[in-house]
């Protein structure tokens, strides 16, 4: 399971000091009073995702997972004030934690944080209008994520995804049913998107692993 308190952060820290105080306040409040699973993006992780939009300049960017919006701030924080973030996420109670996180980071006129079925939102979006999309919610429906948003994306737009290595935030046993569905989920993603003549990817070496694809 991802904790908040993994040697990558250590690591982080090393190198770029202790978290700023609304990141900071946004891990008490998420997980010590709104009790959420400590299942969000290491630290450097998220300087990753904020370094590439800041790189890629995205005026479209969909996140698929908010959890409590710790991406979620890291990304935003790389946008121009009229570009805009919509992040799905489909447990109302981290949908809301979200919202109130984005607010505490001064956010709201960049951020939508939609309750749902990410696969049924995406299906009424714009083709081809998209910048960069971040995945890092279910791995089992990794796949069907990929089949929604690969035709939303713009050719020279960003797919991210987490967990790659496939030793994620798995909290079953490795034999479970859950378990093995969700490596065989990660395992048929990556597979797709590496060897697919529509995208060139490579793999950042996080904890959990950020496979950055570009469509082609």
């Amino acid at each position: 399971m991802k904790t908040a308190n993994r040697p990558n952060n250590v690591t982080a820290h090393a190198f770029f000091g202790a978290r700023d105080p609304v990141l900071e306040q946004v891990l008490r409040k998420s997980l010590l009073e709104d009790r959420l699973p400590t299942i969000q993006i290491d630290d450097n992780a998220g300087r990753i995702l904020q370094l590439l939009a800041m790189i890629h300049k995205p005026h479209r960017v969909i996140e698929i997972g908010s959890l409590f919006g710790y991406s979620t701030i890291h990304i935003a924080r790389a946008l121009d004030a009229d570009t805009m973030i919509t992040s799905f996420e489909i447990d109302p109670k981290a949908a809301a934690s979200a919202r109130r996180n984005v607010a505490r980071a001064a956010l709201e006129d960049r951020v939508q944080v939609l309750e749902g079925d990410a696969v049924t939102h995406m299906a009424g979006m714009a083709l081809g209008a998209v910048d960069m999309i971040f995945i890092d919610a279910a791995k089992s429906d990794y796949p069907a994520y990929l089949k929604s948003a690969f035709p939303l994306l713009r050719t020279g737009g960003l797919l991210i995804a987490d967990d790659i290595n496939g030793d994620g935030d798995y909290s079953v046993e490795a034999d479970d049913p859950e378990a093995v569905a969700e490596r065989q989920g990660i395992s048929t993603y990556a597979r797709a998107v590496s060897r697919s003549p529509r995208f060139f990817s490579a793999l950042i070496g996080t904890e959990t692993g950020l496979l950055v694809s570009v469509k082609t």
